[in-house]
């Protein structure tokens, strides 16, 4: 009785049928302790038993059936139960002249009808190699649960009956209706009506109708119906291509006509206003793709061309050293020009992906504000443009933030004043906002940047802040379109707000406020002034052995050329295994270690140096991971390895000096 209640609370929530009959094969084996199981269910249309489930063999990833065979009512063990309504247990299938073999042939067998009411709906079937296996108990409880099973097919089989006949009544979502042969609504549910503002006179005018009735009763027949919130409906032989105006509420349905025998036509329709939309959305997506992909290509090809070409010139003409610095300073603004384009992609990845995580430091604002300025006051002055810096005195000399996400906040926003202000000036304004709701000590920074540029027509400030989005299409402008986009979403990270005020040929303003903590004049730099100003003052007195361990033999030839100016012994390795050999040979120096490197990589050529030096006598060594892989997760990574600190490839060659000027001293460094 136990193995019955477990059945029968196993099914008692099933209601697919199919799964039913999988649920049913299996529990059957795996509560009865029996090796097969197949479940037929019959055809009355042609009189056969068809394998619709099994358990065992027969099974294929318990989702199909190997080789499934149909079997004649009156044929076979199966085929006779079916027709008798009555079990049959064979105690030895060799003496039983009429067994049908499956795929294997067994001694026992045993077969009961699923039965409702006078109906047999199929069989369960079992079989087992052994002669004599199956006992009355076993055809008692498989009659039982044969029982279970015909309740709950019924029960499915009547939940779909009852499914395509609510399909015509207006509790049924999708909209149906009926026509006459004369073209009359004789019947119409809730959701048909919603299709069309006037109701059923709208669809009965509608133009093409006819002509469409009249083809559905040669061929199947889809229509498309368009109904506009503010004019009649409007019907298609093919799906919609241009969408409405944005300003109409749009939805739309698409109509299978199926044409009666007596001359009727019922219409099915479903609404397809979702589907539309996400064809419409599909079809956005793949124009910023191929936006994305034209800025990328003229915005990468364009400073290339300036590096190769610059190059060439250099590789096969007698330059004059001035021509040739000058030559340099274009290709390291390409190539820095460069590194801002994949930084600006990858940054936007990071912050659509919600990959992207502020950290939190304390810095000077003012002198933040003031450095950021500098900057730019130079590049003001090339295109002869005033800027101008507004600091209130109320200004806070130190505050908690994310000091980098700041930076590049303000840098994109002046950057772009500049590139769409052809005359006049740009401005930059900070002054202190209102404190945050419930905290006394932190308080709205308020960053406000005005130009008397180009300016934003009213119909692209929506898009202004969409990806790849130049609402000017001047070709003198240079730029991805992804500032912005940036800007906006550094924003929202910082619990911040963005607003722009823009008026075409008179200027623009982006007004940014960031919540920020207020600190106490004797707060200082998370890092300390001495060591700070221990960067500028400590000199490099003499040889310092530096391991480079890089895999890469550009990237060790140009580290190796630096570090040899700046007054470093370098020692170089390819990998992380002759990274630890050279390591043992020179003794405790300066490591930088490339972190993705073949045979052994740097990080696992770190855990193994602070080992042995766990193990003594060997002082520390400072080692600082030298990589292209700017992600967060690997910086934690590199720590959590025993590096000290990180320089992201392309550095930044005052980055890694003053790092290693640190490192030299024995200065804390990350």
């Amino acid at each position: 009785m136990r193995i019955l209640k477990d059945f029968a609370a196993d099914l008692v929530d099933i209601d697919d049928p199919d799964a039913l009959l999988w649920a049913v094969a299996e529990r059957t084996i795996s509560q009865l302790g029996w090796v097969d199981c197949v479940i037929y269910l019959k055809d009355p249309q042609r009189d056969v038993l068809i394998q619709k489930a099994a358990f065992g063999p027969k099974s294929v990833d318990y989702k199909s059936i190997f080789k499934p065979i149909e079997i004649p009512l009156g044929l076979g063990v199966v085929g006779r139960v079916a027709q008798s309504g009555t079990a049959m247990r064979i105690a030895d299938t060799s003496a039983f002249p009429d067994y049908i073999p499956d795929d294997a042939v067994r001694l026992s067998e045993m077969a009961v009808p699923i039965r409702w009411g006078g109906d047999v709906l199929g069989v369960i079937d079992s079989e087992h190699p052994d002669a004599d296996f199956f006992q009355a108990e076993d055809e008692f409880i498989l009659e039982t649960i044969a029982g279970i099973a015909a309740t709950k097919i019924q029960s499915a089989r009547s939940a779909k009956t009852n499914a395509d006949l609510a399909f015509f009544y207006k509790e049924n979502p999708n909209p149906v209706l009926r026509l006459s042969e004369a073209q009359k609504v004789t019947f119409i549910n809730e959701a048909a009506l919603h299709c069309f503002p006037e109701q059923e006179r709208s669809l009965l005018a509608l133009p093409g109708l006819s002509e469409a009735l009249a083809e559905s009763k040669a061929n199947k027949v889809s229509l498309w119906i368009c109904s506009l919130e503010r004019s009649a409906a409007r019907i298609q032989k093919e799906s919609p291509s241009t969408p409405p105006p944005d300003h109409i509420r749009t939805r739309h349905f698409e109509f299978q006509v199926v044409a009666l025998k007596n001359g009727a036509f019922n219409l099915y329709g479903k609404d397809v206003t979702h589907i539309r939309n996400l064809q419409q959305q599909a079809e956005v997506a793949h124009d910023a793709k191929s936006r994305f992909l034209s800025v990328m290509s003229h915005e990468i090809r364009t400073p290339l061309n300036a590096i190769l070409g610059l190059t060439d010139l250099m590789q096969h003409e007698e330059i004059h050293r001035k021509d040739q610095l000058q030559h340099l300073a274009y290709m390291e603004f390409s190539g820095r020009h460069l590194l801002s384009l994949v930084n600006d992609v990858l940054d936007l990845e990071k912050l659509a992906s919600g990959k992207a995580q502020s950290v939190q430091s304390v810095f000077a604002l003012r002198e933040l504000i003031h450095h950021i300025a500098d900057g730019f006051r130079n590049r003001a002055q090339k295109v002869k443009l005033d800027f101008h810096v507004d600091i209130e005195t109320d200004l806070p000399e130190r505050v908690q933030s994310d000091v980098k996400w700041a930076t590049q906040i303000l840098n994109n926003l002046i950057s772009n004043a500049i590139k769409y202000t052809e005359q006049g000036h740009v401005r930059l304004r900070v002054f202190c906002g209102p404190l945050v709701h419930g905290q006394h000590d932190v308080r709205h920074i308020v960053f406000e940047v005005s130009d008397t540029g180009r300016g934003i027509p009213k119909h692209a400030m929506e898009r202004i802040l969409q990806p790849f989005e130049q609402i000017h299409e001047a070709t003198n402008i240079e730029g991805t379109g992804l500032g912005l986009t940036i800007v906006h979403s550094l924003v929202q990270q910082l619990d911040g707000t963005l607003s722009i005020e823009s008026e075409p040929a008179v200027g623009s303003t982006f007004t940014v406020s960031l919540p920020m903590t207020l600190l106490g004049e004797d707060v200082g730099d998370p890092r300390g002034e001495t060591d700070a100003a221990s960067d500028h003052q400590t000199a490099e007195p003499g040889p310092h052995p530096v391991l480079l361990a890089d895999d890469n033999e550009l990237n060790r030839f140009v580290a190796s050329k630096l570090l040899a100016r700046w007054g470093y012994d370098v020692i170089e390795a390819v990998d992380g295994e002759e990274a630890i050999a050279r390591w043992k040979e020179v003794g405790p120096c300066i490591i930088l270690m490339d972190v993705q490197m073949p045979e052994m990589d740097g990080i696992e050529a770190t855990e193994h140096i602070r080992q042995m030096e766990a193990k003594g006598p060997m002082a520390r060594s400072p080692i600082i991971a030298l990589t292209a892989d700017a992600e967060e997760e690997t910086f934690k990574k590199v720590l959590a390895a025993g590096m000290d600190d990180r320089v992201v490839k392309p550095f930044d060659t005052a980055a890694l000096r003053s790092i290693l000027k640190r490192a030299k001293i024995g200065k804390p460094l990350s």
